[in-house]
């Protein structure tokens, strides 16, 4: 199944790994869990652990709105 287009503007990064942790995340893809893709498993997990972060308060959740070009500009910080 497809995802979703986004609605809002996206960053591309570049992660390293080590050969061993490549083949969890596949291993993780051929389970299905979190994801699709490598890719996706990776992104999924940093917004959980991001989501989870800001729970616990150890960061502060942020205020965004979108702008009339579909991007996010930060509200306050």
């Amino acid at each position: 199944m497809a995802r979703p287009s986004n609605t809002v503007e996206t960053l591309s990064m570049t992660i390293t790994v080590t050969p061993q942790m490549k083949q969890y995340l596949e291993d993780l893809v051929v389970k299905g869990l979190y994801g699709s893709s490598p890719a996706e498993i990776v992104r999924n997990m940093v917004q959980k652990c991001v989501r989870e972060h800001i729970a616990e308060k150890d960061i502060k959740e942020r205020e965004w709105r979108l702008n009339g070009e579909g991007k996010l500009e930060l509200v306050r910080d």
